[in-house]
């Protein structure tokens, strides 16, 4: 469905993605781990066409081409089958929650504003925010900014959604909200490739776990077989500090 080839992307000296090769399938939920740095944003990002990669090749559906050549209004079109949920949200503020969602139907697809209105309202009933259509995001709390930013995204019906760390911005008690609505979409059978540190969303909704390290793809695997026997040595590393962390947390304290 969407694929891309050798990618790499540099920023000045620093070169970030070193020949990646990615893809995800209709229906699939796809996390892509690892630690800060790792290159996992940037690769969404080029993906997106948010950056421009230095090298590679994008397959979707039908379209492939050398992505150092995809011009403006392919890139238009490649977006319109994109969904982008960004970590810091990115709605307009002087715009409602209602608004929001709209804005991307009446203005990158001309959709009557009667029928944008219409599925932006049964969008943010979606993510149970429908009581809130006419809040402005100063009014909303993160945790429902980015509901409103999962009903945008969604309100266009794309091919598949690309997650940047959609809780990391949030307070932990803010994050289960977010993360209840992703798992309902993934449950739905919603394309999705997700950046996440939520080890537990990625081991309950995610098909398949991609691992990167240092601009590369170290490791990947179906859900359960990543979590239950990691093949790499880093791969193990990177668990183990995720377990060391969750049971310091849940440890007593004296």
């Amino acid at each position: 469905m969407l694929e891309v080839r050798n990618l790499y992307k540099r920023f000045g000296e620093n070169e970030i993605i070193k020949g990646i090769d990615f893809h995800v399938n209709k229906g699939e939920v796809v996390a892509v781990l690892g630690s800060s740095g790792a290159g996992k944003t940037t690769l969404l990002r080029c993906m997106s066409f948010l950056e421009k990669a230095d090298q590679g090749e994008i397959l979707f559906d039908d379209f492939r081409k050398d992505m150092r050549k995809v011009r403006g209004r392919e890139i238009r079109g490649l977006r319109m089958k994109m969904g982008f949920v960004f970590q810091s949200y990115n709605l307009f503020r002087n715009q409602t929650a209602l608004k929001n969602v709209m804005v991307g139907l009446t203005t990158a697809r001309h959709m009557p504003k009667a029928k944008a209105r219409e599925i932006a309202s049964n969008m943010l009933e979606k993510v149970g925010l429908l009581d809130h259509a006419d809040y402005y995001p100063d009014q909303l709390s993160g945790g429902q900014q980015q509901r409103v930013a999962i009903a945008r995204a969604i309100a266009a019906s794309p091919e598949v959604i690309l997650f940047d760390e959609p809780t990391s911005a949030l307070d932990p008690e803010l994050t289960g909200e977010v993360l209840d609505v992703m798992k309902m979409l993934a449950r739905e059978g919603t394309t999705m490739v997700v950046v996440t540190h939520e080890m537990g969303f990625a081991k309950e909704a995610a098909n398949r776990i991609v691992f990167m390290e240092d601009g590369v793809i170290v490791e990947e695997q179906e859900a359960k077989a990543f979590f239950a026997s990691p093949k790499e040595e880093s791969t193990k590393r990177f668990l183990r500090r995720f377990n060391d962390a969750q049971s310091s947390e849940t440890k007593p304290q004296e």
